[in-house]
C-alpha cells in the first residue's frame, strides 16, 4: 500500500512538485524556529548563577587613552574614592567595580586555541564584593579576596564550564592556566607572562541572561595601583530591598561632587534583563511569524489541492466503492498520498537543516538541540497536514458507486 501511494505521487510528480516545494520551504523555516525556541527553553531551565533584583550598575564615562601615567593614576584614585563614597550611603548593602556585568552589551574576552577547541573567555576585573553584589555561586575553592592584586601571580576564578574543558577531570584549583601556540599545541609560559593561577571555581555564571549559553568566563582582582591596563568602568551596586529610584538622585549628587567632570548612567539590572530578553525573543517573534505565515498558506494550498484532486478523481474513487473499498480505506488512500507529499518534502528538508552542525554554523547549538528541534518541527508538520487532509478525505468516502457508473 505504501508503495502504491508513492507510486500515485510520482505519477503526479508535475502536479506535486509545486506543494512539495512550499512545504519544505515551510519545513525549513520551523525547524529553525523549533530549534531557536528549543535552545531557548533548554537553556531556561539551568541555573542563571547571579541574582539581579535589587541591584543598580552605575556606568562611569572618561578618558583613559592619550593620557600619561600620573593622570592615569589621579582617574584610579577617583574610581578608588567612588567605590568608598557609595558604601557609605544608607540604602546601600555592597558596592563593587567590575567588566563582564549582566546583560551588558560590552564584553571583555581573550581568545585562544587548544585542547582540541576554540576558547574564548570572557576576561573581567572586579573587585572582592563582586560576588556579595551579584550572590554568585561558588562551587569550590574561594573567591577574590582583599591584597589578591599584589601577589606576584594574578589569581583568576573561573565557572564549571571552563574548568572542565581546559583541565578535564582534575581539578583546577592552584593549577596555572595553559598556554598555547597559534596552533593549539600546549607550551611553556614564557618569561615576562602573567601566571594566572585557579583559585575558586563559579557553579555557573550566564551573564547574557536565562535564555542564552553558559559563556566561558573568568574573574581577576581590580588593581587600582596599575596604570598600564584599561580599568572597569561599571560599578555594582546591591541596595536594600525596597529602595526606589530615588537612591539615583543621592548617588548622582555624590558622584559629580567627586568628579564633577565624568559622565554617570543609572540602570537597574531588572530592567537590563528585560530589554535582553526583548532583544531576544524579537528575532523569535518575527521567525514564528514568518513560520506560521507559511504554514498557513501551506495548509491552504493542501487543502485546495486536494479538492480539486477529489473532484477530478470521481469516477476512480467511486469505482473503488463499487469493487468493495470501505470509506475508511478511501480516506485513508487520500490521507497516503498527503502524507507521501510531506515525507518527500520533510526528507529533503531534514537533509538540508543537519547540514547545520556538521558545517558549525551556530556551532553552540548542541546536536541534542538540533535533533530535539528536527522532531518537534517533524510533528507539528505532520499533524498540520493530517488535518489540512481531513476534510478532503471525508468528501472523498462521499463518493457513490453510482457517480462512477455513470461515465460508462
Amino acid at each position: 500500500m505504501i508503495r502504491h501511494v508513492f507510486t500515485l505521487v510520482w505519477n503526479r510528480k508535475r502536479a506535486n512538485a509545486l506543494i512539495i516545494t512550499e512545504i519544505l520551504a515551510s519545513f525549513l523555516v520551523l525547524c529553525m524556529v523549533v530549534t531557536t525556541l528549543t535552545y531557548y527553553l533548554l537553556n531556561w531551565r539551568r541555573p542563571l548563577g547571579f541574582d539581579y533584583d535589587n541591584v543598580l550598575e552605575v556606568s562611569t564615562e572618561f578618558v583613559w587613552r592619550g593620557h600619561d601615567a600620573e593622570t592615569r593614576r589621579a582617574i584610579l584614585e577617583r574610581l578608588r574614592q567612588i567605590e568608598t563614597e557609595l558604601h557609605g550611603i544608607d540604602a546601600v548593602e555592597h558596592v563593587a567595580l567590575g567588566q563582564n556585568v549582566p546583560y551588558s552589551n560590552s564584553i571583555s574576552s581573550w581568545q585562544f586555541e587548544g585542547a582540541g577547541r576554540n576558547f574564548e573567555v570572557l576576561w573581567g576585573r572586579v573587585r572582592p564584593e563582586f560576588r556579595d553584589v551579584l550572590h554568585l555561586d561558588l562551587a569550590t575553592g574561594r573567591w577574590l579576596e582583599d591584597g589578591d592584586d599584589k601577589l606576584s601571580w594574578v589569581p583568576i576564578v573561573i565557572n564549571r564550564r571552563l574548568a572542565r574543558d581546559l583541565f578535564g577531570i582534575e581539578s583546577p584549583l592552584d593549577m596555572s592556566l595553559p598556554r598555547f601556540e597559534d596552533d593549539g599545541t600546549p607550551r611553556d609560559r614564557k618569561d615576562g607572562e602573567h601566571d594566572y593561577r585557579v583559585v575558586g571555581v563559579l557553579s555557573d555564571y550566564r551573564r547574557d541572561g536565562e535564555i542564552s549559553q553558559s559563556p566561558y568566563i573568568s574573574f581577576a582582582p581590580v588593581d587600582y595601583d596599575d596604570a598600564e591596563e584599561y580599568p572597569a568602568r561599571l560599578f555594582m551596586v546591591r541596595v536594600r530591598p525596597g529602595t526606589t529610584s530615588v537612591i539615583e538622585e543621592e548617588m548622582s549628587t555624590v558622584l559629580h561632587a567627586l568628579a564633577p567632570d565624568w559622565e554617570f548612567d543609572f540602570k537597574w539590572l531588572p530592567e537590563r534583563r528585560r530589554d535582553a530578553l526583548r532583544s531576544k525573543l524579537l528575532t523569535l517573534i518575527i521567525g514564528g511569524t514568518v513560520a506560521g505565515f507559511l504554514l498557513i498558506m501551506v495548509g491552504m494550498g493542501l487543502v485546495g489541492v486536494l479538492w480539486q484532486n477529489v473532484t477530478r478523481r470521481t469516477r476512480e474513487l467511486g469505482l473503488r466503492r463499487a469493487l468493495g473499498a470501505t470509506a475508511t480505506g478511501v480516506r485513508w488512500q487520500i490521507l497516503g498520498e498527503l502524507l507521501a507529499l510531506a515525507t518527500v518534502a520533510v526528507v529533503l528538508g531534514a537533509l538540508l537543516f543537519m547540514q547545520a552542525p556538521l558545517l558549525g554554523i551556530a556551532s553552540w547549538v548542541s546536536w541534542k538541540v538540533y535533533a530535539l528541534g528536527l522532531v518537534a518541527s517533524l510533528a507539528i508538520l505532520y499533524y498540520l497536514v493530517v488535518l489540512c487532509g481531513l476534510y478532503p478525505s471525508w468528501l472523498a468516502t462521499r463518493v457513490l458507486p453510482a457517480r462512477a457508473l455513470q461515465y460508462e
